[in-house]
């Protein structure tokens, strides 16, 4: 049996994209109009460089054969075998947190983030808010989800921890 959960973009995610391409675009024309090859091709590496980030951005997360999987728009899922997972437990919120290296806003947030509440981990966001932390056995770094269905994708990966009283985690 799978289980799917889509991870749906926000306003803000979505603000933030459609800011984004418009500039681009519009940055495209006007130097493809003004003809100056140094600005064409700067904005050719740009569109490149977010042509990545959109195939990268997480769209769905899915729960199959002990696996848990963060499917993507184009590019290879981010895979973790349910054995490695410790526990998934609901997280209110991220809150703050800083991109070490990652992607914060266009078709989500995800990557390699850092928080003094959770440390390292990996993010695979597209909207703010509820989210689903992950963590995994071994020290691996834990992710932080952001499925549409919460409740559904922490019974789906079927592993809870101890009930956590550290009110750090949740803000």
């Amino acid at each position: 049996m799978i289980y799917r959960s889509r991870l749906s973009l926000d306003s803000t995610h979505r603000t933030v994209t459609l800011v984004v391409s418009g500039i681009v675009v519009v940055g495209l024309a006007g130097a493809v109009l003004a003809g100056g090859a140094v600005g064409i091709g700067a904005l050719a590496l740009v569109g490149f460089v977010l042509m990545i980030a959109w195939a990268m951005a997480p769209r769905e997360v899915e729960v199959e054969n002990d696996e848990l999987r963060i499917e993507r728009r184009a590019w290879r899922p981010q895979r973790i075998p349910l054995s490695e997972v410790e526990s998934a437990e609901p997280l209110a919120t991220v809150g703050r947190a800083v991109r070490v290296f990652g992607v914060g806003g266009f078709f989500g947030s995800y990557g390699l983030f850092s928080n003094k509440a959770i440390g390292r981990f990996l993010l695979f966001a597209t909207r703010r808010g509820q989210a689903v932390i992950v963590r995994r056995t071994n020290g691996q770094l834990p992710i932080v989800i952001t499925p549409d269905d919460i409740q559904g994708t922490i019974e789906a990966i079927g592993v809870r921890g101890p009930v956590r009283t550290d009110s750090s985690l949740i803000r």
